[in-house]
C-alpha cells in the first residue's frame, strides 16, 4: 500500500494533535492530523496521510511514538483481506511517517487497538468474524501475526447475526485479559493473554453472553479497570459490568436503552466512552444520531442524565478528549466533525464549532511529551 502526504504549516509550541481515520469515500484521502491550540480552541490541519486503502480505525501506543491504522483495502498477494499499517509520530510536531504495512489476516478489519505494554496490536475483522494479534517491535513495525483466531457461531437476529462479526478486540487495563466483543454471536469473549509470546487462551469465564439480538459492538473500562462498559449495535442499549481483576471475570450490573423514550425509528448504537473522570460514561446513536449520557457511581450502576443531538448524521466515533473540556464526535455521512463543550454535570453544550473531515470514523488524541 502506499501513502502520500499533504501538509500545512502551523506555528510552533503546539503539543496537542488529534487524528481522525476516515472511510474512503466522498473525497476522503486518508488519515487527517490536527494541531490542537487550547487556548484559543482551534485545529489546524497539520498533515494529511493519503491512501485510497481506508484507514478507518486507529490507535495510539502507549508512549505516544507510534500510530497504527486498520485498513479495509489489502496488500499485494493477498488481497482477499485487509492491512494494517505502522507510523512513526514526530514528537516535534505529531506528524506520521510510514514504518510499514502488512496484511490483517482477515476480511473487513473494523478496529484495531494496542496492548499496554505497546508490543502488541489486536485487529478485528467484522466479516471475517476472526481477530488477529501482531507483535510490534522495537522500532514500531509490525511482525508476523502471533495468534489468528477465527470465531464460530451465528445468532437470532437474522440476516445481522448469521455467522460472527468481531467488532472490537480490547486489553484490560493491566494488559493481562483480552475482552472480544462479536456482535454476530452476543458474546464477549474473554482470554488469558501471554504477552510474552502474543498468544490468548480462554479465561475461567472464556465468555459472557448478552441478552439474544443485542449485538455487542465496542467495549471500555473505567481508569480503575474494575468497571468496563459495553456498547450493544442491534438492541440500541448499554452494559456495566464488574471486572475482577483477578481472572477477568465479567458480572452484569446494569443494562440500559441508549434512546430517548420519544424517539421511534431505526437506529445501531456505535462508540463507547467513558469521561476523563471517569463518572460519566457516553454512547453514540446511529438513527437519532445523537449521544447518551449516563451517570456511573463507584459500582458501575448507571443512571440516564440526557441526550445531545450532535449535529450531523451517522454519529459512529467520538472523543471526551483526556482533559475533560471538550468532546468530539465524528458525524460519517454528514462529513464533520462536531465538537461540543463538556459540563461538570457530564452535559455537553454544542459550541458550533466543526471541522470539515470526510467520512471520519475514528478520532485519537495525543499530547506530545
Amino acid at each position: 500500500m502506499t501513502f502520500g502526504t499533504t501538509k500545512r504549516n502551523v506555528s510552533d509550541g503546539n503539543t496537542e494533535v488529534i487524528y481522525v481515520g476516515t472511510f474512503s469515500e466522498r473525497g476522503s484521502l486518508g488519515i487527517y492530523v490536527y494541531n490542537y491550540d487550547r487556548e484559543v480552541n482551534r485545529y489546524d490541519l497539520l498533515q494529511t496521510i493519503i491512501s485510497k486503502e481506508s484507514p478507518s480505525f486507529i490507535d495510539t501506543s502507549p508512549d505516544g511514538k507510534y500510530l497504527f491504522s486498520a485498513n479495509r483495502g489489502s496488500v499485494e498477494g493477498k488481497e482477499k483481506w485487509g492491512s494494517v499499517t505502522s507510523f512513526a509520530i514526530d514528537q516535534s510536531t505529531g506528524e506520521l511517517m510510514e514504518l510499514n504495512t502488512i496484511s490483517s489476516f482477515g476480511d473487513s478489519p473494523c478496529h484495531i487497538s494496542v496492548h499496554p505494554s505497546g508490543k502488541h496490536v489486536f485487529v478485528s475483522h467484522y466479516r471475517g468474524g476472526n481477530f488477529t494479534i501482531f507483535p510490534i517491535d522495537d522500532h514500531g513495525k509490525i511482525g508476523d501475526p502471533t495468534a489468528n483466531i477465527q470465531l464460530e457461531g451465528k445468532g437470532t437476529v437474522m440476516p445481522r447475526q448469521e455467522k460472527p462479526h468481531t467488532h472490537s478486540a480490547v486489553s484490560s487495563n493491566d494488559g493481562k485479559f483480552l475482552y472480544v466483543s462479536d456482535l454476530g454471536l452476543d458474546k464477549i469473549l474473554i482470554y488469558k493473554f501471554d504477552s510474552n509470546n502474543g498468544t490468548v487462551q480462554p479465561a475461567e469465564q472464556s465468555f459472557i453472553r448478552t441478552m439474544p439480538g443485542a449485538g455487542p459492538r465496542h467495549f471500555t473500562f473505567n481508569k480503575k479497570g474494575n468497571l468496563a462498559f459495553s456498547a450493544e449495535e442491534i438492541s440500541s442499549s448499554i452494559c456495566s459490568y464488574r471486572v475482577n481483576k483477578e481472572n477477568g471475570e465479567l458480572q452484569l450490573i446494569r443494562r440500559l436503552p441508549t434512546l430517548p423514550p420519544e424517539f421511534f425509528g431505526n437506529n445501531s448504537s456505535a462508540d463507547i466512552h467513558c469521561s476523563a473522570d471517569g463518572k460519566y460514561v457516553y454512547i453514540s446513536n446511529r438513527g437519532y444520531d445523537g449521544l447518551s449520557i449516563y451517570k456511573v457511581n463507584g459500582k458501575g450502576k448507571m443512571k440516564e442524565v440526557g441526550y445531545m443531538p450532535t449535529g450531523g448524521e451517522k454519529p459512529r466515533s467520538f472523543l471526551p478528549e483526556p482533559k475533560g473540556e471538550f468532546m468530539l464526535v465524528g458525524n460519517r455521512d454528514s462529513d464533520l466533525i462536531n465538537i461540543f463543550s463538556i459540563n461538570k454535570d457530564g452535559t455537553l453544550i454544542d459550541i458550533k464549532y466543526y471541522l470539515s473531515v470526510p467520512s471520519p470514523v475514528c478520532i485519537k488524541y495525543l499530547e506530545l511529551k
